[in-house]
């Protein structure tokens, strides 16, 4: 599948990779020209392979307490949360943000390759009783990220953003096009994320990349968006999350609220009783050199206690950086363990997430 913008991608010269069944982008000008941009200036994303739905009427509410851990009562109209959706034992189906947008209206943003079992997952606990609707097709997302992201969106725009919140959401015209513009992201930087109709997702990207020329914004792929993402110590489903792994367990439990009776409550109640199996933890080789990648062993005194979840060489460091699970639940922080890199084990220590936090980001 190609998302609306795939033309100018195309124009771009953009390195295209395929991803949750989308072919996509992973590098304009290179990785670490796109991330350091958006550290320093601004980057532009192409996010319209993420799925959305459509919850309405008075059962709507309903369905989002009995299926996300997090809560959705506490949403005021125009705010934001990030939540998950679970199975009964706990194991996260995917992790997502649902948006409150009236008194009994609410979007989801889903990741592209969890669209179908998060549909069929909602379906089956809702039961017809709310108005669902998938607008995943009709609907395009541009991000805005870096810290001229304000700055840049409020030369096209026609309110002002900067008066949006950090997770709160607002309509308004971009650059001709109607929006619902949303102080989100997924690179630890300030920005925004616009949900628009898929027509118009190339006039959009067209004139925001035009007006964050003059400030060092650049047009980024998944390349930069992974760096991104894992300098700020955030999951990413299918390498931090799955189906065998609970919110707990991924540092997750601020975005779950018990005394509810959400999918999971009980198997993640009974988690926080007996203790985790598993914890995520940083990893960072001492070398300085040797990239500790998804899927390699971590060991402590020849025993295996854990694995890599998530590695790259992280461009805000200079050095290489990594995410993964230890089991065993004495190892603590400055501990140091061995990562088994093809046929050698490199010494690594254990650090605590995030690696990276913006100034004036607060928790």
């Amino acid at each position: 599948m190609r998302t609306p913008l795939y033309e100018i991608h195309s124009k771009l010269r953009a390195r295209m990779t395929e991803f949750a069944g989308f072919e996509m982008p992973v590098s304009y000008a290179g990785i670490l020209e796109e991330h350091r941009a958006v550290r320093s200036a601004a980057g532009l994303f192409d996010l319209s392979h993420m799925g959305e739905f459509e919850l309405r009427g008075p059962h709507a509410l309903e369905l989002l307490e009995r299926a996300l851990t997090n809560s959705a009562a506490r949403l005021a109209e125009g705010q934001a949360q990030y939540t998950l959706l679970c199975l009964d034992n706990g194991g996260v189906i995917d992790d997502l943000i649902v948006y409150r947008l009236g008194p009994d209206q609410y979007m989801l943003c889903v990741n592209a390759a969890n669209i179908s079992a998060d549909r069929e997952r909602l379906m089956e606990l809702n039961r017809g009783h709310a108005d669902f609707r998938d607008a995943s097709a009709e609907t395009a997302l541009v991000a805005i990220q870096g810290p001229r992201a304000a700055a840049i969106m409020q030369t096209v725009a026609d309110f002002p953003v900067d008066a949006i919140k950090k997770f709160r959401a607002a309509s308004g015209t971009v650059a001709g096009v109607r929006s619902l513009v949303a102080r989100t992201g997924y690179t630890g930087e300030d920005g925004f994320e616009l949900f628009v109709s898929a027509p118009d997702a190339c006039n959009l990207f067209e004139a925001l990349l035009e007006a964050g020329r003059e400030d060092g914004m650049l047009p980024c792929g998944l390349g930069a968006r992974d760096t991104l993402r894992m300098e700020a110590g955030l999951p990413l489903y299918g390498h931090e999350l799955d189906r065998e792994t609970t919110p707990l367990e991924a540092g997750l439990s601020h975005f779950v609220k018990f005394g509810r009776d959400f999918v999971g409550a009980q198997a993640l109640t009974a988690e926080m009783a007996a203790g985790l199996r598993k914890r995520l933890v940083g990893v960072r080789t001492q070398d300085g050199r040797s990239i500790a990648r998804q899927g390699y062993p971590l060991f402590r005194d020849g025993v295996q206690v854990g694995v890599v979840t998530s590695g790259s060489f992280a461009p805000s460091f200079s050095r290489p950086l990594a995410m993964g699970y230890v089991t065993n639940n004495e190892i603590s922080q400055g501990a140091e363990v061995q990562v088994a890199i093809r046929d050698r084990k490199v010494g690594a220590e254990l650090v605590a997430l995030p690696f990276y936090r913006r100034a004036g980001a607060g928790t």
